[in-house]
């Protein structure tokens, strides 16, 4: 009904703007060209409509591939955002994952794709599907060769190891894996798409291909393999190859439509030779799998550079900012507590004086907020959105409820360790502080996102007197950071600071 409803729209807007009479006086005065777009429009046209949606989807692709080539080399927010999205799908990670992902990864390795690319040619040579032979020889050809040029013109550098669970030696840009998963798999799920009668098997087929297809670009994130937007280029430059390969098969087998032979060999035949092929590969990919662990990989971690107490207002921040980021690298708040204290010292003089060490942020943490928001639960430990700072998200973070004890207002600071340690050895931390006054509605949904108290001087002045009060402060005092500011947080949050920090040197009791 509602497809009839659609069609019948577009069929009177059609013949309104082709009875119009300004519409007319142009087509008598261009008739070559507006001959030109009737035949690019019409479905019977060889050339005509199939061609242009195909072309206009293909350069749309095209176009998103290059703008991000654009925002590579401009450094622009997606890409900047690039090393913040590695550094906080790190904190995501778990055994079970990490083998999961590791098996999602291995469908796109360049073995299992050769068998598979192998074994797929030989069941279509067996139910001779030339065209499809054809293209997919081609596809995943050609794609190779492309995505090959591509690296060695960009020779853009993978992530750094500490960030990977997977060694590569190939340049980044653009993912190969990411680009092979649908030049091969997003080609049979076309294959299987077209060959399918009932309609929702074809939508199951294209649902589960889709899925498959991303999780493989997911892969190549969390396991630190490839920056966000390698994968994000090779699905644009993937998806315009695509749809330009479906474009030419399905007007040569709508146009030039030839005689389908049967099969050299009986239909029971192919079917047994292709299910036996289906399963050899299944059972190659999984000793492929169990032979292929991942390893260990040897980070060399850089050594704690040694600052002396009267030099950190200086030299701390000579090459590192002072002011938290968002995702994208955009300014968020000052830094306004700078704590030197080891981690065990800092942990305990925040908890002894009434603060929670916070959850970390994932699937499970952001449910319970949910839970805890609609049903005006306590939730001491709940987790913040992560904030970065020098590209990194904080490693640690405090909460302190409010009288009402509910998960929407809290105190709040976010930690980062720093690289520097002092000459006794104690580490120095940095932090921005401030007061979460509830948790903000956007739209139908519940999101884990606090709105902040515009002045956050009030929760740096409140922290230091809760840490002074317990006895957990050896001595302090105040460095101007940034000057009076005032500005708009990512989240939609206002802040207004004096642009002052506190140094807090903290002692065991």
């Amino acid at each position: 009904m509602v497809k009839n409803i659609f069609k019948s729209v577009f069929k009177s807007v059609g013949h309104g703007i082709k009875n119009d009479p300004e519409v007319q006086r142009l087509r008598h005065k261009y008739p070559r060209f507006f001959n030109f777009i009737k035949k690019r429009l019409t479905p019977s046209e060889k050339y005509g409509l199939y061609l242009t949606i195909g072309s206009l989807i293909t350069f749309f692709f095209i176009y998103l591939f290059f703008g991000i080539i654009q925002d590579y080399i401009g450094q622009d927010p997606l890409v900047r955002a690039d090393p913040r999205i590695i550094n906080l799908v790190s904190h995501f990670r778990s055994p079970g994952v990490n083998q999961f992902m590791l098996f999602i990864t291995y469908l796109a390795k360049g073995e299992i794709i050769t068998v598979a690319v192998i074994f797929s040619l030989i069941i279509l040579f067996l139910l001779r599907k030339w065209s499809y032979f054809r293209s997919l020889l081609i596809f995943v050809l050609g794609g190779e060769l492309f995505v090959w040029i591509i690296k060695n013109i960009i020779e853009r550098p993978r992530p750094p190891l500490a960030e990977s669970l997977v060694i590569e030696n190939s340049y980044s840009f653009p993912s190969g894996h990411s680009f092979v998963a649908i030049a091969f798999y997003g080609l049979i799920t076309f294959f299987i798409f077209e060959s399918l009668k009932r309609k929702w098997l074809k939508i199951l087929t294209l649902v589960l291909g889709i899925i498959l297809i991303l999780l493989i670009g997911a892969s190549r994130i969390y396991l630190g393999a490839h920056w966000p937007s390698d994968v994000l280029a090779s699905f644009a430059s993937g998806l315009a190859w695509l749809t330009l390969i479906i474009t030419i098969s399905h007007i040569k087998k709508k146009f030039n439509p030839k005689i389908i032979h049967p099969p050299h060999l009986k239909h029971k035949t192919v079917v047994k030779i292709s299910l036996l092929l289906i399963v050899l590969f299944f059972i190659f990919i999984r000793r492929f799998y169990l032979t292929h662990p991942l390893k260990q990989i040897d980070v060399i971690s850089n050594p704690k550079t040694i600052i002396q107490t009267n030099q950190i207002d200086n030299k701390l921040f000579a090459n590192l900012p002072k002011i938290s980021e968002t995702i994208t690298g955009a300014p968020a708040e000052p830094i306004n507590i700078i704590v030197i204290a080891n981690q065990e010292t800092l942990n305990k003089a925040f908890v002894s004086s009434g603060w929670f060490l916070l959850d970390k942020i994932s699937l499970k943490t952001s449910l319970k907020i949910v839970e805890a928001v609609i049903k005006k639960e306590s939730y001491p430990t709940t987790p913040g959105l992560p904030v970065f700072w020098d590209t990194r998200s904080n490693d640690i973070g405090f909460g302190k409820p409010t009288l009402e004890n509910l998960a929407s207002s809290r105190h709040h600071i976010h930690f980062w360790e720093t690289s520097f340690i002092t000459p006794d050895g104690q580490s120095i931390w940095v932090g921005t502080a401030h007061f979460d006054q509830s948790i903000q509605k956007k739209g139908f949904l519940i999101l884990p996102i606090h709105s902040t108290e515009l002045i956050v001087d009030k929760e740096r002045e409140e922290l230091k007197s809760d840490l002074e009060k317990n006895g957990f402060v050896k001595s302090s005092e105040k460095i101007d950071m940034t000057g009076l500011s005032y500005g708009t947080k990512k989240s939609g949050n206002n802040f207004l600071t004096d642009g002052q920090a506190y140094i807090l040197y903290l002692q065991d009791k």
